[in-house]
Order: C-alpha cells, then structure tokens, then sequence
C-alpha cells in the first residue's frame, strides 16, 4: 500500500487546526499502534476473549471494576443507557429501545448547549428529562426531577470547571440508588482525566480512544461499575449464541443473568478486533507518553502562528495558552479585525476551504464572525503553510478592494 494513498485515490488531504474532530478523521494513530491493528487483521480471535483482555487493560488504566472496548464514545454512551435500563434482564435488552418492559425509562441530563451529543442516550429508548446544569440551583433541580422512574442521571464533561461539580452530581445521585453516566468523550487532556471521573465516583464513563488517547477514530471506551459493564458487554455480542455453549456461558451458571441474550441494541455498534487491539495499544502507550513536551510542542506551533500574523490589522488574533474550557491547548481566537470593510472569519474560513490543500477552523458554536486555530494535530510544515496562506487571502482581498 503506497505512503499517499489519498494521493492515490484522488482525496485532497487538509490542514487539521480543528483538532480531534470526527470530521477531519480524529487521531492519527502513533505507527505502534497501526502495526498492532494490522497485525490483529491478520489471525482470527474470539472477541469476548478479546474484550477480556481489554477489560483488565482498562481496569488498570482507569481505576474501573471493569470496562470494554466500544466503537466510539457515542455508541459508549447508548450502550451505557441501555445498561442502566435493562441491567441483567435479557427480556429487556431483547426489546430495546422499547422501553415498555422498564420500571425505570427516564434519564436526567444535562440541557442542549452549544455541543449536542445527547442522541446517543436517547438512542437506547430512554426518555430524557431535560434539567439546566448551568443553573446556580442545578443540584438542587436535578433532585426534583428524580422519581421512581428515574434509571440514571447523566453528566457531560465540557471543561476544566464544569457545573455542578461531579462528585456533589454523584452524590446526589448515589443517595437516591441512582447510577451516574458520564460522557467523557473529549476529557482527556488533562490527562488526570483518565482516572479522576472514575475517582469522583461515576458508574459509567465513556471515552472517545480517536482523540487525544491517540486510537482509532472509531473507537471508544466504556469503563464503570462491573455489573453495568457487563450488561453493556451483552448487548453488543454476537447474536447467534446458544445457552450451553455461549462464550460469556460462566455469566448464566453464576446466576447473573438467565440466557443469552438476543437482541442487543448493541449489534449495529459492533467493534472490530483491530479496533480493540488499537485502543488497548494506544492505552498503554498513553501512560508513557512525554504529555508535557506534546504541550510544549502545541505552545511553540501556537507562538510560531502567532508572530506570522500578529501585524495582520484585518484579523485580531488573541493567542492563548490553553483552550477557553482549560483544557492545556494552546490555541489561537480569530476574530475580525480593523477597517471594518466587509472582510469577516466566515469569509476566511471559506476561502481558506478552497485553498488547493485546504484549512479548517474550529468554528465558534456562538458566533460566526469568530474561529479559533488549534494547534495539537498540525503536522511539519503545517504552520508555515497557515501564514503563507492567510497573508496570501488578505492580500488578494486589500487588492479587489482598491480595484
């Protein structure tokens, strides 16, 4: 297979100042961690064998009773819901997202701000009870919402200082028999992340292993109380099983559940044996990962950026030395600059879309006249391009201006 093979298949390649975005491809994986998927290509291996071994991985890595590979943090999180409505009733997992055989069908969480990723939840059949987290009296709003439908309470990491605070959330709802799930899809840096939401106490945490863990891109991981973890892992095997000789047979002679189940909501969300192999790589090499030099290098890119476009007076560029939420990025804001004669940030970011190699911005959610540059997936020669390019769009437009 040749190096360019986007080259090879006619697809332009881009300049990623997005970051870890889906939409740019996420990661890109550490060459150990290529190698380890296209070795795992090459032989066959029973994959409850394998989320075995990447469930003691992720016990270790996390501080979780358990954990399992998943193919993204979405598919985590539908998986996590649907653990927290049918637990260990094969009855249920068969008719979900039909909800009509659970007690409890309701999940709290948080309202939809600015990144919406609730879909996933609602997904499992569960009815999401909407409560503002952003509110002083969020806890206190929360425990209105509970009631004897309730089957978990959500939480969505978006920053450094999130609201309410975790560990008060998981109290709350641990004084009401109540599970906390957790999207932790992009938590990770600070790399503290990995183990500090298992640490506050939440049942459920879901991961994304194609952003900063440096794994697939579709990939996730599901880490959390042993008993979930396990109804999670059911819902998502391989249907064509037989009680008696089921791989996961040990689960029904313990008691734990009665028969295999059928129809797992999981099945569309099956992950690959290269995926698994990949996250399990990638988590290892994670802890051994220099993270300080990796923000150092961001810091350099940012400053590099920074002073080849500082003087450009139709761009205010602000550089910062983390992202808004805390996260350690080093980042540039981009908003329109002085005179004020026409040229906005959406018109760069879409003239910077039809460059021959074209950049993408991280859009502000908020505002259109504002972009930020992130630098941690820039790859050589990357910022250098960025200047040249943005001088060059500036130029072009101060000369259809005077003509």
């Amino acid at each position: 297979m040749p190096a360019d093979i986007y080259g090879r298949l006619g697809i332009p390649t881009v300049i990623n100042a997005v970051g870890y975005a889906t939409r740019v491809g996420g990661s890109c994986p550490d060459t150990e961690v290529v190698e380890a998927m296209a070795s795992a290509s090459a032989r066959y291996v029973e994959i409850d064998d394998l989320q075995d071994a990447a469930n003691d991985l992720i016990r270790r890595a996390t501080g979780a009773e358990a954990g399992i590979v998943t193919c993204g943090a979405a598919a985590a999180l539908t998986l996590a819901a649907a653990a927290c409505l049918a637990g260990n009733d094969p009855e249920i997992v068969d008719q979900l997202p039909d909800t009509t055989r659970c007690r409890r069908r309701e999940i709290i969480y948080p309202a939809p701000g600015p990144f919406d990723y609730d879909h996933a939840i609602r997904m499992s059949g569960a009815l999401l009870v909407v409560v503002d987290y952003a509110a002083t009296d969020a806890l206190a709003r929360i425990e209105q919402a509970i009631n004897d439908r309730t089957a978990a309470i959500g939480f969505v990491w978006m920053g450094v200082a999130g609201n309410p605070r975790l560990t008060d959330l998981v109290a709350l709802a641990h004084r009401h028999g109540l599970p906390v799930i957790v999207d932790g899809a992009f938590a990770m840096p600070p790399v503290e992340n990995l183990t500090e939401l298992i640490r506050s106490g939440a049942d459920l945490v879901a991961y994304s292993g194609g952003k900063h863990l440096g794994g697939p891109q579709a990939s996730g991981i599901l880490c959390g109380r042993g008993d979930l973890i396990r109804s999670a892992w059911v819902q998502m095997v391989d249907m064509d099983v037989r009680r008696g000789t089921w791989s996961l047979q040990s689960w029904v002679e313990c008691g734990w559940i009665a028969r295999p189940p059928r129809h797992g909501i999981g099945r569309s969300m099956k992950v690959s044996k290269e995926s698994i192999v990949g996250v399990m790589v990638a988590l290892q090499r994670y802890a051994h990962r220099d993270h300080a030099a990796e923000q150092s290098a961001w810091q350099c890119t940012a400053d590099e950026i920074y002073a080849g476009l500082r003087d450009l007076s139709r761009l205010r560029i602000t550089r910062h030395r983390q992202a808004l939420n805390g996260q350690p990025y080093a980042m540039l804001e981009i908003e329109s600059g002085s005179p004020p004669d026409g040229f906005s940030v959406r018109d760069l970011i879409l003239a910077c879309r039809k460059l021959p190699r074209k950049i993408l911005l991280a859009e502000d959610e908020r505002s259109p006249d504002r972009a930020f540059l992130y630098t941690q997936c820039l790859q050589p020669g990357d910022a250098a391009e960025i200047i040249a390019a943005f001088r060059a769009i500036l130029l072009s437009h101060d000369q259809l201006v005077r003509e």
